[in-house]
């Protein structure tokens, strides 16, 4: 495999934005968004996510100096956001978060994945390895949401990192936070490359189906996950020092959670439009902005994330977009204040949400049952009579386990029609009341195979022509290291 490795010193830099040199290698590379901050610094995002997780318990039990969440907010802006007209299942609003628009658009509707509705709307981890390969992407989870999601397209993210082990998800979550920290100190041996992260938490969202989100089990997920997210700013605090860059830090989640369990031992806990599950945060800490710290936004929507992440590495946002950058938009920006009390005042938010009108909360109840139908039955009505039949099955016991055997396999053979009936019934139901009835504008990513660039505007690219400007005899150290595939750009 033949390589090009191109060293840019600080006067190629400034030729290249300048326009001395032209860079025709495509959007493929990056290049259309060149500037010199990009070319002169790396940026560096982590996006955290914390499942199912209150703002108000937050702030009734996790916002003391020890904690993470306090820690983050001192840091950067807290905003109390609300999915009040949107679903409040786990995986069509994680979906928001990570395509930067909502479910009239991307139509997911159900935590069954499927990659569909991806290819049509990237994620933000295939945007950034589409326009910015350069950019190390690390996802960090033990949902297979996001590993799969990141694994998607001819553009997936450079690590996917899927967290096993444990006997809890508190258990899981501490070994997502350690791979993260690990991950970010890690940067520091090559501070000139960029790296955008993602690392989940789950445990608040278990709690809550378990014991509902007013119990004891609840508060201390909670308080676990700020600890977690104290140690990972911690890290994040030591790379700062280490290289001189800032880190840009979001933290959200994806709905809340009803007060108490609906059955012995399991909550429904979300999915429907009361403020508990509706009521949302998000804590950006913005790279360069101290002097907001400690401020409040009351117009972020968790639909911003994606093209504040986005343009944060300087990436062309999409046309059809719903969110926008929270760093860049005038009234996003005019919308923080610097409160007295910021506990107080994010409370007074979290008390002015309410319900939607009766005709949407109706419409999003039948969209939530008849879209979580697939979903409830497979993992959670089916999996007691299954696990029932491989007891018998394991016994040994003479015809009655090969019996059982039989019933297992015609059990999981109808099961799974069923299954996929409820979705395909859930998904015709969704459509009929709003979600993915609204199409994208931009076309999906090309296949890699489809990107071809001309040698010859590679070489004039790698070799620029300065003219007559005198570089004199000042010794400067190479700031970029571009590698450049020759035999994938000439296909």
């Amino acid at each position: 495999m033949t390589k090009v490795k191109q060293f840019l010193c600080a006067t190629a830099v400034a030729s290249l934005v300048a326009g001395t040199a032209a860079a025709t290698a495509g959007t493929q590379l990056g290049l259309s968004s060149v500037t010199a901050d990009w070319l002169l610094a790396a940026e560096n995002v982590l996006l955290i996510g914390t499942d199912g997780t209150r703002i108000d318990k937050i702030l009734e039990h996790a916002f003391d100096d020890d904690s993470g969440f306090r820690m983050l907010a001192d840091r950067g802006i807290t905003a109390v956001t609300s999915l009040t007209g949107h679903q409040t299942l786990s995986t069509p609003s994680w979906s928001t978060i990570l395509t930067g628009v909502w479910d009239d658009k991307h139509g997911i509707v159900t935590n069954i994945y499927r990659p569909e509705p991806y290819i049509t709307w990237p994620s933000v981890f295939n945007l950034i390895e589409y326009n910015r390969p350069e950019i190390e992407t690390t996802v960090i989870s033990g949902r297979g949401l996001f590993t799969e999601m990141a694994a998607l397209s001819d553009y997936p993210a450079d690590n996917i990192i899927g967290i096993s082990g444990g006997a809890t998800s508190a258990d899981m979550d501490a070994l997502t936070a350690e791979e993260t920290i690990s991950r970010i100190l890690a940067t520091t041996n090559n501070p000139e490359i960029s790296n955008f992260m993602f690392a989940y938490q789950s445990q608040v969202d278990h709690a809550g189906h378990s014991y509902g989100a007013e119990s004891e089990q609840y508060t201390q997920a909670v308080i676990n996950v700020g600890a977690n997210i104290r140690a990972i700013l911690e890290a994040v605090a030591a790379a700062e020092d280490a290289t001189g860059d800032k880190w840009t830090i979001i933290l959200t989640t994806d709905h809340g959670h009803q007060a108490n369990p609906d059955l012995p031992g399991f909550s429904l806990g979300h999915g429907l439009q009361s403020p508990n599950e509706t009521t949302g945060f998000i804590m950006l800490s913005l790279a360069g902005n101290e002097d907001q710290a400690g401020g409040q936004n009351l117009a972020y929507q968790t639909v911003d994330i994606a093209p504040t992440i986005l343009q944060a590495f300087g990436i062309p946002l999409r046309a059809d977009f719903d969110g926008t950058p929270m760093q860049l938009d005038p009234e996003l920006l005019n919308s923080t204040v610097i409160p007295d009390d910021l506990r107080t005042a994010l409370q007074a938010a979290i008390n002015s949400y309410g319900y939607p009108d009766i005709g949407t909360h109706l419409m999003l109840g039948l969209r939530a049952l008849a879209g979580g139908a697939g979903y409830f039955l497979r993992d959670w009505a089916f999996p007691p009579v299954n696990n029932f039949l491989q007891s018998i099955i394991d016994e040994d016991i003479f015809l009655i386990s090969p019996l059982a055997q039989g019933a297992q396999w015609v059990f999981n053979t109808v099961g799974g029609l069923v299954v996929d009936v409820a979705n395909d019934l859930g998904r015709a139901i969704a459509y009929l009341t709003g979600a993915g009835v609204v199409p994208p504008i931009d076309p999906p990513l090309p296949s890699s195979a489809d990107f071809t660039v001309p040698l010859e505007s590679l070489l004039d690219f790698l070799a620029p022509d300065l003219g007559a400007v005198d570089l004199g005899v000042v010794d400067v150290p190479p700031v970029v290291d571009l590698d450049i595939d020759l035999d994938l750009v000439t296909g």
